[in-house]
């Protein structure tokens, strides 16, 4: 349960990710990340509390749990949404423009990342003054946030082809969702999920990242 927790973290984060590359100007994500340092932050008191024993009872939580998956489904409804709206709009399409504010919504799911990914760093780093590893980390990984989203600018820089990026990054976020609702509740399909290994997984994310990367030098080279 706790490898398709995280699983679904990190997608929300790369989700997050994406969505600020929408933006033309770099101003907008650098601000964002300026309220992701403040936040990270001041979360760290609360960072601190954390333990693995809390993290593995969160995840027996099934009250907790199921909350937090039907934030999530929603919210990649909406993103779905929002994705195919801005798709419209992008090749000239007759949409409401009140769409086009949607992207400066960076969704809920992503807090909680942030606060994980914050919580693991104090877990796993000692002999630091925790003020000032809160201090590195609240640079560290806004930081990480821009370097990934200059990086995304640069390897794709096709407005509609990072729409479409997003929309496939949601469409993965429900399926992580449904099947940890599975384990959740633990419906029939228990068993087949069981089956579902990280190995796997990651050789599955590496392949899509291969034939996506095969892909763009491919697009790169026709239009040279």
């Amino acid at each position: 349960m706790q490898t398709f927790i995280i699983i679904l973290l990190i997608l929300a984060f790369l989700s997050f990710v994406l969505q600020l590359t929408l933006f033309e100007q770099d101003r907008t994500a650098i601000v964002f990340c300026i309220v992701a340092a403040v936040g990270i932050y001041f979360m760290y008191p609360f960072a601190i509390e954390q333990s693995y024993s809390k993290f593995q009872q969160l995840m027996q939580n099934q009250h907790k749990l199921s909350n937090i998956m039907v934030v999530q489904i929603i919210e990649c409804l909406l993103g779905l949404l929002f994705s195919i709206f801005l798709i419209r709009m992008f090749y000239g399409e007759k949409v409401n423009k009140v769409f086009k504010y949607f992207k400066f919504f960076p969704g809920i799911i992503i807090f909680p990342a942030l606060f994980y990914a914050e919580s693991a760093i104090f877990l796993n780093v000692t002999g630091v003054d925790f003020k000032i590893l809160a201090i590195i980390v609240a640079v560290v990984l806004p930081a990480t946030i821009f370097l990934i989203n200059k990086s995304l600018k640069y390897l794709v820089p096709e407005y509609d082809l990072r729409l479409e990026l997003k929309f496939m990054l949601h469409i993965l976020q429900l399926i992580v969702a449904v099947i940890i609702s599975i384990r959740i509740f633990r419906l029939p399909t228990t068993n087949l999920v069981s089956e579902f290994y990280i190995k796997q997984l990651l050789a599955f994310f590496g392949v899509v990242l291969l034939f996506g990367i095969l892909g763009f030098f491919r697009y790169n080279r026709k239009k040279m």
